[in-house]
């Protein structure tokens, strides 16, 4: 590994045969070559592991003897790097020649702990995958711009509330001392949860317009299969009652409760009832564990209910419409 590696860049393989190769390959083409990438396979049966040898010497592979999940494996990639950036990228991405680039730039510029990327649909290049996270008070994040027009992305750098781990920098220091991603949501909303950390620590994110890549969205896993609604459901119930502050958590849980009822109605109608009622009923089971972490996050925190309020999206149209929400930058508000 190079002395002077700018980003350590974790990648997480899990059956990603079809789409493993092309990453490499954008990655090994960045015009930023001052980086470092550690490759997390996580025991794939698809045969994709084989396909892990970039033959680059910036490229660290390791082979996981079983699937720990997304969440422990970035854990575990960005531990065993050195440099001031950690990049998380998805094995079902295919970056801009210049994304590294531009998203480094982006994160020291606005002096940014988090930096979000502008995501394409790899499936259909002129619509949005997505435009930084965006969190409402009811609980429920949302990638900005998803299935919108790719000609409605902005075209300026801005705040979000979080940036999607499907390509995400984060300042070392920072990822660190908020303890990375929760390894016990496995996989889906550990990076909304590690926003809201990193948010309550008194971190911004900033979304880079100029950052820009491809991106399949559960490529792997399956937009809509039992796997993904299961861990999206939990993980998005523990997410709220760990991070919100005490005034916020006290005044917008009743609305919490009330969407994920409604969650739990409208998935009689598309046939995910058991999936999600086990998901609910294992977060109500979980929450006696999430309180402990919400204590230790809550004395560490920096950053009150009116402070989360402000970063929050809370127009419900916004919401309907998986709007972007990418506010113009302010110095005084770093």
């Amino acid at each position: 590994m190079a002395a002077q590696s700018l980003v350590d860049i974790v990648i997480v393989n899990y059956n990603g045969g079809e789409f493993i190769e092309e990453c490499i390959s954008a990655v090994k083409n960045q015009t930023l070559t001052a980086f470092h990438v550690y490759l997390i396979d996580n025991n794939s049966t698809d045969g994709s592991a084989t396909l892990l040898t970039p033959g680059d010497d910036r490229f660290t592979i390791i082979y996981n003897k079983k699937n720990v999940g997304f969440a422990a494996a970035c854990n575990q990639g960005a531990a065993l790097g050195h440099a001031p950036w950690i990049a998380m990228l998805n094995p079902d991405t295919v970056p801009e020649r210049d994304w590294l680039e531009q998203a480094l730039q982006c994160g020291e510029n606005h002096q940014a702990e988090m930096v979000g990327c502008t995501q394409l649909s790899k499936l259909n290049p002129e619509e949005l995958d997505g435009v930084g996270d965006a969190y409402s008070p009811f609980g429920l994040a949302w990638r900005g711009g998803f299935g919108w027009p790719a000609e409605k992305a902005p075209d300026h750098d801005g705040y979000v509330f979080g940036p999607c781990a499907a390509a995400a920098l984060y300042r070392r220091d920072a990822y660190m001392n908020a303890g990375g991603f929760d390894e016990s949501y496995f996989c889906y909303v550990e990076d909304v949860d590690l926003a809201f950390r990193l948010r309550l620590f008194g971190a911004v994110c900033v979304h880079s317009s100029q950052a820009v890549l491809f991106h399949v969205g559960s490529g792997i896993s399956g937009r809509r299969s039992d796997f993904t609604i299961y861990h999206g459901t939990r993980n998005r119930v523990w997410t709220w009652f760990k991070n919100a502050p005490p005034l916020m958590l006290w005044l917008a849980s009743p609305l919490v409760v009330i969407t994920n009822l409604a969650f739990l109605l409208r998935s009689v109608f598309h046939g995910k009832f058991t999936c999600t009622a086990r998901a609910l009923g294992d977060a109500l089971r979980g929450l006696p564990a999430v309180f402990e972490a919400r204590r230790k996050i809550q004395k560490k925190r920096m950053v009150g209910s009116r402070g989360l309020a402000r970063a929050m999206t809370w127009s419900p149209v916004k919401l309907l419409a998986r709007a972007p929400d990418v506010r113009p930058l302010r110095r005084e508000e770093l």
